[in-house]
């Protein structure tokens, strides 16, 4: 089974690690990226990002 490629309004295909969000009448294209030598996984990220919030009472 092979997936159809999003296009934007130009019709230009949108490259893998993309996706795109309309708000009103704004459309954002937003890119995606993950480092192959991270050594922390997303939910340490996650904890260690909320506990930061957290310390900061930046919530």
């Amino acid at each position: 089974m092979e997936q159809a490629a999003a296009k934007t309004k130009a019709g230009q295909a949108i490259p893998a690690g993309t996706f795109s969000m309309k708000l009103g009448k704004t459309t954002y294209v937003v890119g995606v990226h993950f480092s192959q030598t991270a050594k922390d996984t997303l939910e340490d990220k996650m904890k260690r990002l909320m506990k930061d919030d957290v310390k900061s009472s930046n919530f």
